[in-house]
């Protein structure tokens, strides 16, 4: 008994110090993965210098706020899968307004940030950030799904453009 104690004692801060390390581990990958994506999209548009000065920090505000949505949704959705045996149909009723609520949010945002960005930007660059998002989402999944985790391998650049594509 006391040789059980003293060995979870001893591997007690283990376990603690990994999960700092963890932590610490996500993040960084997470920064990397985010700058590969500035890079992606920046490639994409072909944003001026002044552009890019008035462009990016409003870009960075936009992905903040809609990951603040994304994370009121995963939370809805947190609730639904940990409840969904327990719930009456009212409790069901309040899940689906929770994530209507959210949608109507993301939509919100949206609109209020392509308003911001058709400032700065020119339509077409609009069009472009929203395919680059979307190739970028994807060519992540795909490498992910290929089972390729490393972080070196996350796309770093757009696909190059066919010749029909034009500006």
């Amino acid at each position: 008994m006391k040789i059980t104690k003293f060995v979870i004692i001893l591997a007690l801060p283990l376990f603690i110090f990994s999960q700092d390390k963890n932590e610490t581990y996500k993040n960084e990958k997470h920064k990397r993965m985010q700058s590969r994506k500035i890079a992606y999209i920046s490639d994409n548009l072909e944003l001026s210098p002044n552009q890019a000065e008035l462009f990016w920090p409003m870009y960075n505000l936009y992905s903040s706020e809609m990951n603040s949505v994304r994370v009121n949704k995963k939370k809805v959705l947190r609730n639904y899968n940990k409840n969904q045996s327990s719930m009456d149909n009212t409790e069901l009723g309040f899940i689906i307004d929770g994530l209507l609520k959210v949608e109507k949010e993301n939509l919100e945002l949206k609109i209020k940030f392509l308003k911001q960005f058709s400032k700065i930007i020119s339509n077409r660059q609009i069009i472009e950030l929203h395919q680059s998002e979307e190739g970028f989402k994807k060519e992540l999944l795909r490498k992910i799904k290929k089972g390729d985790k490393r972080s070196s391998d996350y796309p770093l650049s757009p696909p190059p453009r066919t010749k029909n594509e034009g500006k």
